[in-house]
């Protein structure tokens, strides 16, 4: 993702919320990945799930 310019955390529009979520779903995803990689068969998928949530939550509540 490429931020613009003036925009980021310190910005109104609630970005960096968004930014935050998106970064912490990018790190779910690709924990479950490495978890899969590494042969578990039934990996934790709670933290895509709680990811996703707190990215709905910024893009919905700003």
């Amino acid at each position: 993702m490429t931020k613009l310019e003036g925009e980021g955390p310190d910005s109104d529009s609630g970005d960096g919320k968004v930014d935050k979520a998106v970064d912490d779903l990018d790190k779910a995803l690709s924990d479950y990945n490495r978890s899969i990689l590494n042969g578990d068969t039934t990996p934790d998928s709670s933290k895509i799930d709680a990811a996703a949530d707190k990215l709905k939550d910024a893009c919905t509540n700003g």
